[in-house]
């Protein structure tokens, strides 16, 4: 990252290098993610920033959200038609920038919410469509040097810079959800900071902060406190606790403070962080690995398993979350998070099929794919532009170097380019297999000359039997999971794997429910009404290879369970359910565990 201001704070965790690769289920729903990316009608939602004002107040946020994925993803793929496409976005976008900085969809007064009497769905999404054009334009610049787009983001930034330090107008009264929409720009500000060190935009991120603590105005009835985002978490630590618990809107704030964290290392700051970590991650965390319904925190250990569960872009800005405290911290329940919401709730919302995206991913119902988007103008949700940020950022937390040591945390068939050292020498491992249906695959080490350095390898919290052999030595996991393989490495030696992947259940998690779920590695499992009583899918554009079929005790009775991986289930909006009632625990037998292929009539 080309920053002028270097982190302040160790990091503990880099992403791997470029020329990294991966094959098998991933690589193909990553895949399904670049093809939507490049049929995405651009000229919508480029259209209500040329025409303003745009015809609803966050039409404006998809086109920096679309820059963000799609640099990601050319990042990775090397793809010359993304980047053909984003070259083209971003010139576009800055010609419609104003003389004076402005980069939103707006007209007059409207701009930054200054209008009197207006509600909470009025024109209050102005400075959220501007952290989102800074967030993809500063992502793109990162990747290409190309100082248009840093001087549109500076620009941009100095109207706002003046607008709410200069003239100190209210950010609270500026927006949405007691001033969390408008102040969840702190990440863009951050960022700027990183890659200008110009201190107004330091200045700028402290005058947001201040803003969460902002009081009530009497004349304005309609305003609420502000939202004590750093206090209240600092306190109580309690999500539910915090401002009106909207979830995406204070995650993103969140993600914001550890972006400024970074070079404004106060303490505080990752405290708050980790506290609402913890607290949802123990308290408010589906076993899918999202949070909120209908877009809100919910009480302490309840989560109701219907059709609102997980809006997208809580998903993935938890995901951007806990992937900000793995880098800074290097702990293993941070890898161990991305891996549940990677396999589960982040690529369950996204159509195998069409790359189409569902807004919400409940546990027992059905997936509602494109089916917010057909309501809106221009015809696509927030959640569709999210979901490919998220799947398009798997190489930043998949592998790479863990306090200098080259790192496997998500076992990934493909090319892994790594690094140790300080010198950052360079080392490739080819991942085989085709993890995670199979946890037996070996691992190839590619390199320039033997050289001794320790390779790092996690265990997951599910897999209490994983070990991994070389030269008849048998490693097996410690108290931290964290493996270290230290040893003079020889270009060609390969590791062995085994990652045990029976199928177990667990429980829902929520207080008031006794329903369990199978589980299969790091992968929860559904039954699906495309899957007959023969144990075969009888849908001819069915996508996926796998069933499992598995008796359990179920009401005191022996039952067959056909099941297929979350992600997959419901991908034709037909019903499918996570969890069962009256269902008994499981022993790991392999007559119980059984797999056959599709099931399609014809294999």
């Amino acid at each position: 990252m080309n920053t002028v201001v270097q982190p302040l704070v160790p990091i503990a965790f880099e992403p791997a290098d470029q020329g990294t690769r991966y094959e098998g289920w991933i690589a193909e729903r990553m895949n399904v993610n670049v093809q939507r990316l490049l049929k995405l009608d651009l000229d919508m939602i480029l259209d209500p920033f040329i025409h303003r004002p745009g015809p609803q107040w966050w039409a404006g946020e998809h086109v920096g959200k679309y820059l963000h994925a799609a640099t990601h993803a050319w990042l990775f793929t090397g793809d010359d038609r993304l980047r053909a496409r984003l070259d083209d976005t971003v010139g576009k976008l800055i010609a419609t920038q104003l003389p004076d900085g402005y980069l939103g969809t707006y007209t007059g007064k409207d701009q930054f919410g200054q209008r009197d009497g207006i509600g909470w769905d009025g024109p209050i999404w102005d400075v959220w469509t501007h952290k989102y054009n800074l967030i993809g334009l500063l992502t793109y610049y990162r990747a290409t040097h190309h100082e248009p787009a840093l001087a549109a983001c500076r620009r941009a930034a100095d109207l706002m810079y003046d607008h709410f330090v200069t003239k100190k107008r209210s950010m609270r009264l500026a927006s949405a959800h007691q001033g969390m929409a408008a102040t969840s720009v702190l990440e863009a500000i951050a960022l700027l900071y990183q890659l200008t060190g110009e201190p107004r935009y330091l200045r700028f991120c402290h005058v947001i902060i201040d803003a969460w603590e902002d009081e009530s105005d009497p004349e304005t009835w309609m305003y609420e406190d502000g939202c004590r985002l750093l206090t209240g978490l600092l306190e109580h630590g309690s999500v539910y606790r915090t401002a009106n618990r909207k979830a995406y809107e204070m995650l993103s704030n969140l993600v914001g403070l550890l972006e400024l964290y970074r070079v404004d290392p106060d303490d505080r700051y990752l405290t708050a962080c980790r506290n609402a970590w913890h607290d949802i991650s123990t308290k408010r965390l589906y076993i899918t690995g999202t949070t909120s319904y209908f877009e809100h925190f919910q009480l302490d250990n309840r989560l109701p398993p219907g059709q609102a569960v997980g809006e997208g872009c809580v998903t993935v800005t938890w995901l951007q979350l806990t992937r900000h405290l793995l880098e800074l911290t290097g702990q293993v329940q941070y890898a161990d998070e991305l891996e549940r919401t990677t396999y589960n709730a982040l690529l369950a919302a996204q159509s195998p099929g069409t790359g189409e995206v569902s807004y919400f991913t409940p546990l027992v119902g059905h997936k509602h794919y494109n089916g917010h988007d057909a309501k809106m103008t221009p015809a696509i949700s927030c959640c569709s532009s999210s979901i490919p940020r998220g799947i398009a950022m798997i190489p930043t937390f998949a592998s790479g170097t863990l306090n200098g040591k080259p790192a496997l945390l998500q076992y990934i068939p493909g090319r892994h380019v790594l690094a140790y050292g300080r010198d950052r020498h360079k080392v490739t491992l080819h991942v085989g297999g085709d993890y995670p249906r199979s946890g037996d695959f070996e691992i190839a080490v590619e390199l320039d000359h033997a050289a001794r350095f320790a390779l790092v390898l996690r265990a997951p919290l599910w897999a209490s039997a994983f070990k991994a052999t070389i030269d008849g030595v048998v490693h097996t996991p410690a108290e931290s999971r964290l493996i270290e393989i230290d040893r003079v490495w020889s270009p060609g030696d390969k590791l062995k794997l085994n990652i045990p992947l029976e199928i177990r259940v667990i429980p829902h998690g929520d207080k008031t429910s006794s329903s369990m779920a199978f589980a299969r590695g790091p992968q929860i499992l559904a039954t699906d009404t495309a899957i007959g009583a023969d144990g075969r899918i009888h849908q001819p554009d069915w996508w996926g290879e796998l069933i499992y079929t598995q008796v359990a005790r179920q009401h005191e009775a022996d039952t067959v369970f056909h099941l297929v991986n979350f992600a997959d289930a419901g991908q034709n909006k037909e019903p499918y359910a996570v969890l069962h009632e009256g269902l008994e625990d499981i022993e790991h037998t392999e007559n119980k565990d059984t797999e056959s292929d599709n099931g399609k009539p014809g294999t």
